[in-house]
């Protein structure tokens, strides 16, 4: 297990770290990064998630369920970063970073892939079911909580992203894969290795377009809201994701998955807020290098507790 999650961290790590080389070398420009994206997104992602879902047993009610405990999970977090927010009397601009860094979490390029290093495909296949939500929830109530803590006025070209084909087509490819296993159709065996090589590839190239665009600096003057993140997502978040799935009687492989998925750090993408609605951008980065840094030793300390709970 230890060697398949130092492989799930290596690669997650290195190709932040292979992005951010190439960028600075001037071979990634943000232009050539945003290409990587879109290609990524609108070819190899949505085969692999076609692939994923199509293996996936949806017949049964506990799959379904992980959207929306991936909802509740999430939201809950709002409650105790918005106290923090107001009892610290952060900036305007910072309550909007620390409410959208809490709200959304590695889901998907830590925590799904961690799945898929420990449970292969079908732990894979779950956590993308799982965060089903993230991107829906991301263009809706992300953007409304930066516009409401950001600039009055929305950046020029907002409903883009919003009706775009970046937006729907990983969810066509989860739409046909799961239509295929609910028609009974059998996967053709050669797809079975190609998944496996695709999955970690595909992420490789995503992670590397994304790290050519971040901007990290030192956290230290930001130590204390970086430990009220960290103590809302490794320990707060863990908590009611436990009290969820044993309300639900969910077990099994997808109960692992949402605990593991509860106990990521903070997602990439609400580092994009800032630059669109003026939010703290400096706060916003600290938070999530802090919490990407924690989540490895966390996640080794963890992950064999929640297979016993």
């Amino acid at each position: 297990m230890l060697l398949r999650l130092l492989f799930g961290f290596g690669l997650f790590l290195g190709s932040l770290m292979l992005g951010w080389e190439l960028h600075r070398r001037a071979v990634l420009s943000e232009a050539r990064a945003a290409a990587l994206v879109r290609w990524t997104l609108t070819g190899p992602t949505m085969f692999v998630l076609c692939l994923s879902f199509w293996k996936m047993h949806l017949r049964s009610l506990d799959p379904w369920l992980l959207p929306l405990l991936g909802v509740l999970i999430s939201s809950s977090t709002l409650l105790p970063a918005y106290l923090y927010a107001t009892r610290t009397r952060l900036t305007k601009s910072q309550t909007g970073s620390f409410l959208t860094c809490a709200f959304f979490s590695n889901l998907g390029y830590l925590g799904a892939f961690t799945a898929f290093a420990l449970f292969g495909e079908a732990g894979y296949g779950l956590s993308m079911l799982y965060l089903v939500f993230f991107t829906p929830c991301f263009y809706t109530l992300g953007f409304w909580i930066a516009s409401r803590y950001g600039r009055t006025v929305s950046p020029p070209g907002l409903g883009a992203p919003l009706s775009g084909e970046l937006r729907w087509s990983p969810f066509l490819g989860m739409a046909a894969g799961a239509l295929l296993s609910l028609a009974g159709v059998p996967r053709p065996v050669p797809l079975e290795w190609l998944n496996t090589l695709l999955i970690p590839l595909n992420t490789a190239v995503y992670l590397i377009a994304i790290g050519a665009q971040l901007a990290c600096e030192s956290p230290r003057v930001l130590w204390r809201p970086c430990l009220a993140m960290s103590g809302i997502k490794f320990l707060y978040t863990p908590l009611i994701a436990w009290m969820l799935v044993s309300l639900f009687r969910i077990e099994g492989l997808p109960r692992l998955v949402v605990l593991l998925q509860a106990s990521t750090p903070v997602a990439v993408s609400p580092l994009v807020l800032p630059l669109l609605f003026g939010l703290d951008r400096k706060l916003a980065n600290a938070l999530w290098l802090v919490t990407t840094v924690v989540a490895i030793p966390w996640l080794l300390l963890i992950i064999p507790v929640l297979q016993r709970l």
